[in-house]
């Protein structure tokens, strides 16, 4: 059996699997910004490099939400989404790794003793998904539970219908959010107690991107080839958003949400281009599939401290930002190398998942025959 082989025999369009494994770099660089130290030292300095550290947090600000668009566009039209029985084998192929990698990753940190592991935190693992041990994963699964029920609102609506429900939520979860988080702007404009979206990590902006997905699925007609315009737009909204930065008081905080409006138009342009980029890798598709484990392992709580506070804490060092600009390649290869590594151990826990059920049966095989 080749080791890029599908689960399925039609090998699917590589296009949006390339856009995931772009996506789950940037999580991984956003990461780097929040926790390794890349925003403490260099979001306040002057200059080109501010003006640098701004465009490139711009470059990255989609990646979460966009992961939803795409769960949205695959979800709508699809027959096994339309039923809550129909997304209960996508939930426990998802909850499966998640409480897998719930449970090893503490049992590894104590007996290695890399990072202190508390009473606490052994009962938090075996509920995953209660304890949001991983915020992404547990709204994500909110959102499949949801997507049946939503999915026949979505396709018994008309497209005008729909550009209506739309154009409000993006109102309500993007532009007001955005307005009432600027002062003074949010002395007169507000929006706590009415529809919080917590930056857009909040189930509200989950569902707002999900059904963003679903028009593009449902009313956007596919390309006969990527439209490079769309990746022009992504660039120029990014160096909008920088200007607004220098130009607006108050405007960081909300540019950094997951839900700013120009992020939104961001995200969606991304699948726009990738969704008509015509090419099949089995390569690209099999490194895609390992995206959700490269997520889990680097973004647990125990396993964060250890990067950034032990094996990359020199990320964190203003020396580390004084090589201007080759700073930059030095945290991209950092991303890379905490990528590829969370990757190949992803890769060992499927290896793992898919010999067990073998062996598994081969025992039982052998005892029923012996009996």
């Amino acid at each position: 059996m080749s080791f890029f082989k599908q689960s399925t025999g039609k090998m699917r369009e590589s296009g949006i699997e390339l856009l995931r494994i772009i996506l789950m770099f940037q999580v991984v660089f956003l990461h780097i910004c929040c926790y390794g130290g890349y925003s403490d030292n260099l979001s306040d300095v002057g200059g080109i490099q501010r003006g640098l550290y701004w465009f490139m947090m711009f470059l990255s600000r989609t990646p979460v939400y966009v992961y939803i668009v795409i769960l949205g566009y695959f979800s709508v039209s699809s027959n096994s989404n339309k039923t809550l029985k129909g997304v209960v084998p996508k939930i426990k192929k998802m909850y499966a790794p998640m409480l897998f990698f719930s449970l090893t990753i503490p049992a590894f940190m104590f007996i290695t003793g890399f990072v202190q592991v508390t009473p606490q935190a052994v009962i938090k693992s075996f509920f995953p998904v209660l304890s949001r041990t991983w915020s992404f994963m547990t709204l994500y699964l909110i959102v499949i539970l949801l997507s049946p029920f939503v999915n026949r609102c979505l396709n018994n609506i008309s497209k005008r219908e729909f550009m209506a429900l739309l154009g409000i939520l993006f109102f309500i979860f993007s532009v007001w959010t955005m307005l009432s988080s600027i002062k003074p702007i949010s002395s007169v404009i507000r929006l706590d107690g009415v529809a919080e979206t917590n930056g857009g990590k909040g189930l509200y902006g989950y569902l707002f991107m999900y059904i963003l997905g679903a028009y593009i699925r449902l009313h956007i007609p596919k390309r006969s080839k990527a439209d490079w315009r769309f990746i022009a737009a992504f660039v120029v909204l990014a160096v909008l958003n920088t200007l607004l930065v220098y130009c607006i008081p108050g405007y960081e905080r909300p540019a950094m949400f997951n839900d700013n409006p120009i992020s939104v138009i961001q995200g969606a342009c991304l699948l726009l281009f990738f969704r008509d980029l015509k090419f099949k890798s089995r390569i690209v598709n099999h490194i895609a599939l390992l995206n959700l484990g490269v997520y889990m392992i680097h973004e647990h709580p125990m396993v964060r401290s250890l990067i950034w506070d032990k094996l990359f804490a020199f990320t964190s060092d203003a020396e580390f930002y004084s090589s201007f600009p080759l700073y930059v390649f030095s945290a991209l290869g950092v991303c890379a190398v905490i990528f590829i590594s969370c990757a190949i151990i992803e890769q060992l826990r499927r290896g793992l998942f898919a010999i067990v059920p073998v062996a598994v049966n081969k025992l039982r095989t052998h005892i029923k025959n012996r009996t």
